[in-house]
């Protein structure tokens, strides 16, 4: 566990920077492949800046919702905490994220871009599909180091016993399961073979092209979301999480995407993955600038 980079005159949490690590890589990888994939890559580029606004709205928006009926339950000492301590009370509420939060977020956000700009979005989403477990499962590492979304009591081989930490007091009671890193090991595998996927499809020609539009997505989906239940089994923190009966809400909401990635998978009346309509031609800068002359 290594929570923090103390500079002496502050301290960087580092979680973010670990996670920005693997956007970054992931963001210089598809800018050198969005052109295969008929993608500008600027557009490869403006569209990740707007899938990360709304990553951070949904990821913190999500973790609220779990907080949200504990702060209901107990409102009039919440606000008494809220005006004692007004950061620890709003750091309570809306201090973590929730990745599925976060990845319908990012997915709003790049609609809302293709939307927007006119871009197509099933280019957009084929392209990014295999860096969504790799920027993940970085993300995982950056959970391990903080100490968060940990595992249960667990005294085999590779447990991990964690030091105190004042926000999780449970956590250095007794040895855990490594249950962030072996999430970040699924999820980079995960994106091993999609990315090999995605490298296959690109050298075909467009008509012996496998996949079609969405299909990649799909694949991803159902492999994390069955990842994902079974993951739930190891975790310790129920009770920084929400729970609704036995089920976790990464629970629930696994199995709600189980139709989203079934119908991901079935597409039967979309093109072939990496589809480039033709556009009729358009007169270049020069011609205009001829046009408007004469």
């Amino acid at each position: 566990m290594f929570p923090v980079i103390d500079l002496g005159f502050v301290e960087i949490p580092l979680y973010g920077p670990v996670f920005v690590l693997g956007a970054v890589i992931a963001v210089i990888i598809i800018r050198k492949l969005a052109p295969s994939a008929g993608v500008d890559k600027y557009d490869s580029f403006y569209a990740v800046i707007y899938g990360m606004i709304g990553l951070v709205i949904g990821a913190k928006a999500l973790y609220f919702i779990t907080k949200l009926p504990n702060i209901i339950a107990h409102f009039s000492e919440y606000l008494e905490y809220l005006g004692e301590n007004t950061m620890g009370a709003l750091s309570y509420a809306f201090g973590g994220l929730v990745f599925y939060g976060g990845l319908i977020g990012f997915a709003l956000g790049v609609v809302r871009y293709c939307y927007h700009f006119k871009i197509s979005l099933w280019g957009i989403a084929d392209l990014y599909t295999p860096f969504l477990p790799l920027v993940h499962g970085f993300g995982r590492i950056g959970c391990f180091l903080a100490g968060c979304c940990y595992g249960i009591e667990y005294h085999g081989p590779l447990s991990v016993h964690f030091p105190y930490n004042e926000y999780s007091p449970a956590l250095s009671e007794v040895p855990r399961f490594p249950v962030q890193l072996l999430e970040a090991s699924l999820n980079f595998i995960c994106f091993a073979v999609l990315f090999a996927i995605l490298r296959k499809e690109m050298k075909r020609s467009e008509s012996d092209r496998r996949l079609k539009q969405g299909q990649l997505l799909g694949i991803y989906l159902s492999y994390y979301l069955i990842a994902r239940s079974l993951l739930e089994l190891l975790r310790g923190d129920d009770t920084d999480r929400g729970m609704i009966g036995f089920l976790s809400t990464s629970q629930i909401i696994s199995i709600l995407m189980i139709v989203p990635a079934v119908i991901l998978l079935r597409a039967k009346n979309r093109e072939k993955i990496f589809y480039v309509p033709e556009k009729e031609d358009a007169a270049q800068p020069h011609e205009i600038a001829s046009t408007q002359a004469e």
